[in-house]
């Protein structure tokens, strides 16, 4: 019972901080009238936090097998969630901006964590059961 929640609360909480901190406490600039490519990394964060945090929720429900392997596509997903802000889209190129300061640097160490703690949960799930 403790791997199956190790292995999913953190997916679920790291998701939904992925998807939401662009739009709350580590805000991107605003749209005024041309978006800039902080609005769109945000946008995109949205589906990816989603994404991870629905692979939480599945996981409560499955096999430890299977937990390995949604463990394996959070993993993934956490890491595009740090290349969205870095190498794909990137922020402001500003770099007294709030988007290139906080959004940034947020959304790198929430994937990060995401990364650490899917790991846990996958070496966890693939050890085998004790005996009593």
């Amino acid at each position: 019972m403790k791997n199956k929640l190790f292995a999913s609360i953190p997916s679920i909480v790291f998701g939904a901080l992925i998807a939401i901190a662009p739009h709350t406490f580590a805000y991107v600039c605003k749209v005024e009238k041309m978006p800039m490519a902080c609005h769109w990394t945000a946008q995109a964060e949205i589906g990816v936090g989603a994404l991870i945090a629905v692979l939480g929720v599945i996981a409560l429900f499955v096999a430890p097998q299977i937990r390995i392997g949604l463990n394996v596509a959070a993993v993934l997903g956490a890491l595009l969630a740090i290349a969205v802000p870095t190498v794909l889209i990137g922020v402001c190129p500003g770099a007294m901006m709030h988007c290139h300061m906080v959004a940034r640097p947020t959304l790198i160490v929430l994937g990060v964590l995401t990364i650490i703690f899917a790991a846990i949960g996958i070496w966890l799930d693939s050890r085998p059961a004790k005996r009593a």
